[in-house]
């Protein structure tokens, strides 16, 4: 209907005319006299929805997702708000719009902007990342030429919600999202403790901040009561957009999140090489020769994946007398994985066939996850554990080499009670002058005091479950692997 009689249609089939509201504290007011039984927070996203509707200037772009279909129609607003009594329940709030384009490809759209038309709100704005420019570019052009630029975060929890009330989204990083809480790694207890935080405000993130890196972007909207259902029902409810009664109800509890490892939080290659079925086959030699490349996606002129050129398939098919185009040597049916899904639940794919190809919702190439990139987090976040060890090994050996007697007392008395003594309890041995006198090692007692400080914080910090490999810990890492080198010299 919208596409037909050059409209853009909101739902809340119970509200009436909105004319006469002057303010968003008269739309506030009339919401609350026709749905007195929802919450406070409900109409208020209700209300900054409808006054988002009601100002519109003409001119405005407008995007509408396609139900059905992966694609979207932008059309520009030709006319103020008008209540049509005349027309059926559900369809009487509209906007003149003359639909510019009807049939966009999502895939055409950067994942970012692709991102931020997703919430679960009918209506939102798209301000930020030069949305405007990007979608006229659609428009004009058929692409978007992305946005480089850095996203500066909200200054507090409540100038996020602030945000949110006026667009109806908010993107960031998971880094700026955590911060936002004082937090600056995604341990079990922050990851439950953000969660907690968003729920209690109404918000949601999509993906989760815990299955992307630090850096990427994720999108914060607000929920309404009925929000899982009603975005449970994008692709299959043909009823108007916006709110209807029927999809009004209680809220479905959220699932328990497990905290293992996803693809999306590993360091893979994302500024990926492609070539077409109709590039000449010596292109991807080029490729895959000078950039040493062991595979190779191949997409359609939107990203879309298609297949993969692996020196496998190239020598599959020469050996098939076959191997001329690219179409002839591509593995149409590449291993491909989502940045949200487990990591070692696709451990075997990459041990068969060396990688995977990385596709987001609409199967655009995102990256590329091989096996040495698994080697190098393998190294990343196991020798953190091995450097620790020897530290606590060799800090025993030395304290073996003393008679209890000879000890500091508060060693003594730890001995008697646990029968070993912990890595931040080391500090009471080696600050004993006597004891470090007899040790007779040629370093500074303070200065090693205080690296011992350092490795102690981060021996606790890597005892907690974390997304995120220690690499963040760089400081720590080294600190540690000095100081090993240290009593490596002389233990």
């Amino acid at each position: 209907m919208a596409l037909d009689r050059g409209l853009v249609i909101a739902g809340w089939e119970e509200l009436g005319d909105l004319t006469s509201c002057a303010s968003i504290a008269d739309l506030g007011g009339l919401l609350e006299a026709v749905y007195p039984d929802e919450s406070p927070a409900t109409l208020t996203n209700w209300k900054h929805q409808l006054w988002r509707f009601r100002t519109m200037d003409v001119g405005d772009l407008v995007v509408m997702p396609r139900k059905f279909q992966q694609i979207v129609a932008i059309g520009r607003l030709a006319g103020p708000y008008e209540y049509r009594s005349d027309q059926p329940v559900g369809y009487r709030h509209v906007r003149k719009t003359d639909w510019l384009v009807r049939d966009v490809d999502r895939a055409a759209i950067k994942g970012d902007l692709r991102d931020s038309m997703g919430a679960f709100l009918t209506i939102s704005e798209l301000t930020r990342r030069d949305a405007a420019a990007r979608i006229t570019a659609l428009v004009e052009q058929g692409h978007d030429p992305g946005y480089t630029g850095a996203v500066e975060p909200p200054a507090d929890p409540a100038a996020l919600e602030a945000d949110i009330a006026e667009a109806g989204t908010r993107q960031l990083t998971p880094r700026d999202l955590i911060g936002l809480w004082g937090w600056s790694r995604r341990t079990t207890g922050v990851t439950a403790l953000v969660d907690q935080e968003l729920a209690a405000r109404g918000l949601i993130v999509e993906p989760h901040f815990n299955s992307v890196r630090l850096d990427d972007l994720v999108t914060v909207s607000a929920v309404t009561e009925g929000s899982d259902d009603a975005a449970e029902s994008v692709s299959t409810d043909p009823a108007p957009i916006g709110h209807s009664s029927s999809a009004v109800g209680s809220r479905k509890p959220s699932p328990v999140r497990d905290f293992g490892w996803r693809i999306g939080t590993l360091p893979f290659a994302r500024d990926v090489t492609t070539i077409t079925v109709d590039d000449d086959l010596g292109l991807a030699h080029l490729h895959m020769v000078e950039s040493d490349f062991s595979q190779l996606p191949v997409v359609d002129r939107n990203g879309r994946v298609r297949g993969v050129v692996t020196w496998k398939s190239i020598a599959r098919a020469r050996l098939a007398e076959r191997g001329r185009t690219v179409a002839e040597v591509a593995d149409h049916n590449p291993p491909t994985a989502r940045e949200h899904e487990e990591l070692f639940s696709r451990i075997q794919d990459l041990q068969q066939h060396g990688f995977l190809v990385i596709i987001d919702a609409d199967h655009v190439v995102t990256g590329v996850l091989t096996a040495s990139d698994i080697a190098d987090q393998l190294k990343l976040r196991v020798e953190p554990f091995t450097l620790l060890e020897e530290v606590e090994l060799r800090l025993r050996l030395t304290l073996n080499r003393f008679e209890r007697g000879d000890l500091p007392a508060r060693t003594r008395n730890i001995l008697e009670k646990k029968g070993q003594v912990t890595l931040g309890e080391y500090r009471y041995v080696f600050q004993d002058s006597d004891l470090w006198k007899r040790l007779r090692w040629p370093f500074d007692q303070q200065t090693f005091l205080n690296r011992l400080d350092v490795v102690k914080v981060f021996r606790d910090n890597v005892a907690h479950w974390d997304v995120d490999a220690p690499e963040a810990e760089s400081e720590a890492v080294e600190a540690t692997r000095q100081l090993l080198r240290l009593l490596q010299l002389v233990v």
